[in-house]
């Protein structure tokens, strides 16, 4: 693997740094098995999604300088997917964010997170081989609303093992007569 440090390089760090400031201070409005259960979602999008698109036949885009794996992928992988992935939910949560207003949070992220990918292909941690900025209009959308879903599914089964474990640690006392 054929690696240069360079812009790109810091870009992805100041990035992924950014990223993690951002998440340290939101991290404990969730669960941490709910943020495991988001981290390893994202894990396993990245590494089919976007593994899927730079891989053989296909090559869309790469990271970084070259069309290996690359650290800066990783850094965005680990750091950025997850932890934006976190001040999503945040913010569509604390601020209550349902319903029709969830239309135009996700069209409000998506404008966001193409402007992000942009700055990123500008500062060429992404080339593209491939693909065009155009058609990650339709993916940004399907993401949050498919982030929705996990979340939602696995908040409401934590909140029902909860439920369960306070009713079974519970001790039902006899009323006095």
């Amino acid at each position: 693997m054929n690696v240069t440090f360079d812009w790109n390089e810091w870009f992805s760090i100041l990035s992924s740094i950014g990223a993690i400031l951002i998440f340290w201070p939101i991290r404990s409005y969730f669960s941490t098995v709910l943020l495991i259960v988001i981290f390893t979602y994202n894990l396993a999008l990245v590494a089919t999604i976007d593994y899927f698109l730079i891989a053989t036949p296909f090559h869309l885009y790469y990271f970084g300088d070259n069309t290996s794996y690359e650290a800066s992928g990783a850094l965005f992988h680990f750091f950025m997917y997850p932890a934006s992935s976190i001040l999503f939910l945040f913010i569509y949560d604390k601020w209550k964010l349902y319903r029709l207003k969830t239309v135009w949070y996700i069209l409000c992220w998506t404008a966001f997170s193409l402007f992000f990918e942009w700055l990123c292909v500008i500062n060429h941690v992404l080339t593209y081989t491939g693909w065009k900025l155009p058609y990650s209009i339709p993916v940004y959308p399907a993401a949050a609303m498919m982030l929705l879903l996990v979340y939602h599914f696995a908040a409401r089964h934590l909140h029902e093992l909860s439920l369960r474990k306070l009713a079974k640690n519970r001790v039902i006392k006899p009323k006095p007569s």
